[in-house]
């Protein structure tokens, strides 16, 4: 089905530094409300600079938490992960799934104790609508998909199976389906039976001040600012809890809680054997969501793609909003390293 955009917002266009190089290059911000199906509108950020070398645009998506422009396009010097990505040549796409920032929610009845708001199920449409939405506009046959955390899983999916749309993945800091030891398992299971998730809303809700304390906790530094801008930090917090009502309050659909919850106890809700196509597993070596044991079972499942890196990194869970010398930078040069070989580059 073809999308046209419903209304677009042009962005103030600013000026950013590249991660490898000294020159500043302008770059454009483009926001878009697109329609899809349910009466929703799904979000999406363009972004490219004046140069634009990969012939695939690179969509990428946010994890359970904060959204894509928060978590990638931050408005603070080093808090814009997708910009240092289109300076090297990529045009952007940052996708919101529906009920993420501006990404608007279906009618849900919320008397049915079984629902699961924001699933992989309901992200996957919506990237595919966003997908098709984006080749239209580009006029391109396959895109490139970078998907974060919840995001990874999301987009993995998604190319199990529409692999026609895609020319690489990357995932970063992923949870797979394996029964494993997960730090986090004792926070969502049933107090009755820890094999049992403790479904108490169907919305994720977090005071602004918290959302960076996991972050804060697994920086291995006295001095936190050695590692990551305080700048950072503070956009970080401020720009996720500012698209509700509330702006103190970052809420969010909190399906993800469930079924990662259930991805960590080994229910796959795809299979990568699954996934024909090029893809880049990363996870990073101070990461509190994903698992060593992900990276070996993913790495044994990916039979049937024809050029599976998998990678472990240093930095934290947010490596992308880490200083540039803690991870980030090594990050960008391995994401593009992969995103050559795997997209045809532009004459």
């Amino acid at each position: 089905m073809k999308h046209c955009a419903l209304y677009t917002i042009l962005i103030v266009t600013i000026f950013s530094c590249t991660a490898s190089r000294e020159n500043k290059v302008e770059i454009v911000r483009q926001d878009h409300m697109i329609p899809a199906d349910d009466d929703l509108l799904i979000h999406i950020r363009e972004m490219r600079s004046g140069t634009s070398e990969f012939a695939e645009p690179l969509i990428m998506v946010h994890g359970g938490g904060p959204g894509a422009t928060s978590s990638f396009d931050l408005p603070v010097p080093g808090g814009s992960f997708a910009a240092d990505l289109a300076n090297m040549g990529l045009t952007i796409y940052m996708v919101n799934i529906r009920g993420w920032e501006r990404s608007t929610l279906p009618p849900y009845d919320l008397s049915d104790s079984t629902l699961v708001v924001g699933s992989h199920e309901e992200a996957v449409e919506d990237i595919r609508q966003a997908v098709e939405w984006v080749l239209e506009r580009e006029n391109a046959k396959k895109a490139l998909l970078f998907g974060w955390a919840t995001g990874g899983h999301w987009v993995c999916s998604y190319a199990t199976r529409y692999p026609e749309n895609v020319s690489g993945i990357v995932s970063l800091n992923s949870l797979y389906g394996v029964n494993a030891s997960w730090g986090l398992r004792k926070f969502f299971a049933a107090a009755e039976d820890s094999m049992k998730f403790n479904k108490t809303a169907f919305f994720r809700e977090s005071a602004q001040e918290n959302l960076t304390r996991t972050w804060t906790r697994t920086i291995p530094a006295e001095n936190k600012q050695d590692w990551r801008d305080p700048k950072v930090e503070h956009a970080y917090r401020e720009v996720s809890s500012g698209f509700g009502v509330d702006t103190t309050v970052m809420r969010v659909p909190g399906g993800y809680r469930e079924e990662s919850f259930h991805m960590s106890l080994g229910r796959k809700y795809w299979d990568a054997r699954d996934i024909a196509v090029p893809v880049l597993i990363i996870r990073t070596e101070l990461d509190f969501w994903s698992r060593p044991e992900d990276l070996m079972a993913i790495e044994k499942d990916l039979i049937n793609s024809p050029n599976p890196v998998v990678l472990t990194l240093p930095g934290t869970h947010y490596v992308f909003l880490d200083r540039s010398e803690r991870g980030r930078q090594k990050l960008i040069e391995e994401m593009i390293r992969f995103l050559r070989m795997e997209s045809s580059l532009k004459k």
